[in-house]
């Protein structure tokens, strides 16, 4: 279960600076392969009674693999939209399977991170257009659906602070999931220097949530989600 938060990060990057159009609240389902094990994701975006968001993406086994992987991997923004910024508030990762949890707080205005991964402590300067990880699948819809250019993007993962790289490919491409059959644009993301490489694939029938999402890693397969269900 270990590449499910790695995936869920699922995560891409565009000038934060743009007028925000990401969807509205929306709960997804897919179904999670994690190379042989099968799971679940979900995908859900929530607007709180005070204005700001929550973002949450749960991971994890079903069916008989719950007996080597039991217990889930939620990773959850809390953030805000001012003067056309995307701001994070509080990012919270939880992961039960391996007994760790990790909170950070954002203080814009201070610009300081503060908080745990693990057992190590977080004490970093909040740079310009920064996100937290969760917060980049919001990123690549808002940055297709406006037509904005993909580029690199400052993004705390675990308690680092790291550039993400992002290539939105020109073609389009037919995906077909248990949801349905869905015309999409495919966008790539990967750290600078890494050989992970992640892909998903945006449908403008669904407002552009992705349908489909893969991880892969020195050229090999590790996760795979399809979209199953969609409220909204």
């Amino acid at each position: 279960m270990k590449n499910i938060i790695l995936i869920t990060l699922l995560s891409l990057t565009i000038p934060i600076k743009a007028s925000w159009g990401f969807p509205s609240d929306f709960n997804a389902v897919y179904d999670a392969k994690i190379k042989q094990a099968k799971g679940q994701l979900t995908s859900e975006l929530i607007t709180n009674e005070d204005g700001t968001y929550s973002y949450e993406m749960t991971t994890n086994a079903t069916g008989v693999w719950k007996i080597l992987a039991n217990g889930m991997i939620s990773e959850k923004s809390i953030f805000k939209k001012e003067n056309n910024q995307l701001i994070p508030i509080k990012y919270i990762l939880n992961n039960s399977i391996k007994g760790f949890k990790s909170e950070v707080n954002f203080d814009f205005k201070n610009n300081r991170i503060d908080g745990h991964y693990k057992e190590r402590i977080i004490d970093l300067i909040f740079e310009e257009d920064m996100i937290d990880r969760v917060l980049l699948q919001l990123d690549i819809i808002n940055s297709v659906k406006e037509n904005h250019s993909l580029t690199t993007l400052k993004v705390l993962d675990k308690d680092k602070i790291e550039t993400v790289e992002v290539e939105r490919t020109q073609e389009v491409e037919t995906i077909i999931v248990p949801f349905g059959e869905f015309v999409c644009i495919k966008v790539i993301h990967s750290n600078v220097d890494s050989n992970r490489k992640n892909i998903l694939w945006l449908a403008k029938e669904l407002n552009y949530i992705p349908v489909k999402l893969i991880q892969m890693e020195s050229g090999n397969t590790n996760f795979t989600a399809e979209l199953r269900d969609l409220k909204k």
